[in-house]
Parts: C-alpha cells; sequence; structure tokens
C-alpha cells in the first residue's frame, strides 16, 4: 500500500502535542532501574497507553528488574522495523525538585527526558502515524527497565529478550539519547570490575613500618590501569574508592571500582588479562587483592550493514526536507550493542535531541520530537 509522506507527517503533527503531554506523564515516574515498584507502575501506565492507541502490548514478568514491554502494530505481518528504549534512568527521587516535569522555552526537563523516555514518545508517535495510515508492516518497539545499570538485573535472560524480539527483523533503531542530528554508529564495550585489596592495619605512629596499606596499593593499582588507556581505543577509568577508618589507623582494607571500555570485541580478553595482572600484582609487599566481574557490555562495532543502515535513514531526511543526520562514534555504552552482535543491522540515538543526561540539567527538545518520528516513520514506509 502506498502511503502519502505529507499525510504522514501532517499525523505525527496532529498527534504530537498528545505525545508531548505521554512524555511528561512518563517522566513523572522517577525510577532508577533498582526501583522496580516504580517501573511497574510505569509500565502499567503505558501499557494502558499504547491498548488505547490500538497496539498489541505484550509484558514480560520480571524478577528482579521492573518488567519488560513489547508493543507491537501488525504482528504477524511482514516485518519492518524494529524499535528500541529503555525506561530507567540514573537519578534518585525527588532530585528533580516538585514538579518533577518542567516546560520551558521549547524544553522539557525532567528526569529521562533525553535518557530515554524521549525516545519511548518518539516511537510510539512514529508508530501512531503509520497505523494511522493504514501501513500493513510489522513494526516494534522494545522497552526494557536496566540499561543505565548494564543489564545488573536482567542478565542472560535480558540479552535472550532482545535477540527473541529482534528475531527476523531486517534493521533495530535504538530511540537513544541524541545531540543535535548525530546518531550513533557505533559504542564501546563496558567491562566494569570491583578489586578489593587486603592489607595489615595498625596504628600509623607506631605500627608504620610493619604495616601493609591497602590504600597505598590500591593507588599504585589505579595509577598502573589509567597509564595503560588509549586514546581511541581500551581504556581504563577508577571511579569509587572506598577503604579506611581512621587518619590514625593505616588502612587493612580497600576496594576500587574499575570501568573498561573496549572498541572491538578482539580487544575484550586482553583488557580482561591486564585488569588480572594489575591485581595479582604486588606493589606493596604483603598486600592481596580479588576481582569480581560486576557487569559487562559488548561494544557495538560499526560495520558495512550499520552504515548502509545510516545512508537509508540520511537519505530519507534528504529526501524529505527533515535536515540531515552525522555519524557518531561514541564512547558510551547501550543496548542496541546485543542486537549488533545478533548480527541485525543496528542504529543507535535515534531519540530526541537535548543535553545534560545524567545530570539534574537534562532536558530534550520539544521540536525534536516530531520531527525524530517523521524520520522513523518514513524510514518505514521508504522500506516498503
Amino acid at each position: 500500500m502506498q502511503i502519502s509522506k505529507d499525510l504522514l507527517f501532517k499525523t505525527v503533527e496532529n498527534y504530537k502535542d498528545q505525545y508531548i503531554d505521554f512524555l511528561c506523564e512518563i517522566c513523572s515516574f522517577e525510577a532508577r532501574a533498582y526501583d522496580k515498584n516504580a517501573i511497574d507502575q510505569m509500565v502499567d501506565y503505558i501499557t494502558k497507553y499504547a491498548k488505547r492507541e490500538g497496539f498489541c502490548v505484550k509484558r514480560k514478568k520480571m524478577q528482579k528488574c521492573g518488567d519488560f514491554l513489547i508493543i507491537d502494530i501488525n504482528e504477524g505481518k511482514e516485518k519492518s522495523c524494529m524499535f528500541m528504549a529503555h525506561m530507567d534512568t540514573v537519578h534518585e527521587k525527588g532530585i528533580f525538585g516538585e514538579p518533577a516535569v518542567k516546560i520551558e522555552g521549547g524544553k522539557i526537563h525532567a528526569p529521562g527526558a533525553i535518557d530515554c523516555k524521549g525516545g519511548i514518545a518518539i516511537a510510539l508517535l512514529a508508530m501512531k502515524a503509520l497505523y494511522e495510515n493504514g501501513f500493513d508492516k510489522h513494526v516494534r518497539l522494545v522497552l526494557t527497565s536496566d540499561e543505565e545499570i548494564s543489564l545488573e538485573l536482567g542478565g542472560a535472560e535480558e540479552i535472550e529478550f532482545f535477540e527473541q524480539s529482534a528475531l527476523g527483523f531486517p534493521c533495530v533503531i535504538n530511540c537513544e539519547t541524541a545531540v543535535g542530528d548525530q546518531v550513533v554508529v557505533s559504542r564501546k564495550g563496558i567491562l566494569t570490575y570491583q578489586l578489593d585489596i587486603k592489607g595489615v592495619g595498625g596504628h600509623s605512629g607506631e605500627h608504620y613500618f610493619s604495616c601493609k596499606n591497602a590504600i597505598l596499593e590500591a593507588a599504585h593499582k589505579i595509577v598502573a590501569l589509567h597509564q595503560k588507556s588509549v586514546v581511541g581505543g581500551t581504556t581504563y577509568s577508577c571511579n569509587v574508592i572506598s577503604g579506611g577508618k581512621a587518619t590514625n589507623v593505616i588502612a587493612d582494607s580497600c576496594s576500587v571500582s574499575v570501568d573498561v571500555r573496549i572498541v572491538t570485541m578482539e580487544e575484550k580478553d586482553k583488557a580482561k588479562e591486564f585488569v588480572y595482572e594489575i591485581a595479582n600484582t604486588e606493589f606493596v609487599k604483603g598486600t592481596t587483592c580479588n576481582v569480581k566481574l560486576l557487569n559487562q557490555r559488548p561494544p557495538m562495532e560499526k560495520n558495512d550493514k550499520t552504515m548502509a543502515l545510516f545512508e537509508k535513514l540520511k537519505k530519507v531526511c534528504h529526501d524529505n526536507d527533515l535536515g540531515t543526520l552525522t555519524p557518531l562514534e561514541s564512547g558510551g555504552g547501550s543496548d542496541a550493542a546485543f542486537t549488533q552482535l545478533a548480527g541485525i543491522p543496528t542504529i543507535c540515538g535515534m531519540g530526541g535531541s537535548g543535553e545534560f543526561f545524567h545530570t539534574t540539567k537534562e532536558y530534550i527538545n520539544i521540536d525534536s520530537i516530531p520531527l525524530r518520528a517523521k524520520i522513523l516513520s518514513a524510514f518505514c514506509i521508504s522500506e516498503n
């Protein structure tokens, strides 16, 4: 069925205020990944809303994290595209003040406005426009709830969920945060370790030379890790450290977090080997170190299929006077890595534009909501 792009875009404009209101509503659910109850309340709201809009909704119950959602139009028909987004944020409840959602100067300031609830509204608005105009292919939106903590709660079950949900779709578009006209064609993978160091404590005046300072050992390890970082390659970042009891007591223990970013899967084993090498090196003789892998996320590696998908999206913009898209190779991770690793061409960062995600200054530009919805819907019909 041939669909008029003018009619499609008119439908987006007709419904944009409704979906801006929807975005404000879901932003009012201040839900971090660890708050299953709050996320499940938001899942209840999105489920009811999507069903009223005529979409098919399936809910996947999760034990530790908030439940997941699959929202479809034309399920069972030829597959067009799968969208992705996440419902959790990094923000503590109440940190944005009262009310948590504020609109001013063409921007929505709210927890998760750009990362990544704006992407939920954009994907659903695009699907609404397609549905209203009789689009006859299968489009899917997948929503998860622990992206910000790298699937710490969902684990292997969540990875399988991504792979099964995307099965048969020719491409995936992740509606994550964007800056300006940028979209993400590659992302670094993440390995998060914890080093637990044990030393020998004692009085800093009486026992100084017989003690083994765990904090001093941690300092040596931190420097050694950071010195291995390479611009454009693997980086090692130690950002949380805890240890010591008092200023006059030599520390007998210290814990250090290590954030490792890798560009390719090939770098993963080398990075792991180096972390263990440093952990097992005694800079202060008599100390020991235990290594724990907290979580991991593969890189989203750029390839020819990814770039071909990017060029199609860029052409849609040019052909329909929707601006342009600029490819970005990001150092941050996202769930797009899992569908890319499964062999499905994936683009990330196709949510709304804004700035300051992960801070209390976070906002989304309101005019980017209908713009990105038009790009997504036009892309779907261009592939028809």
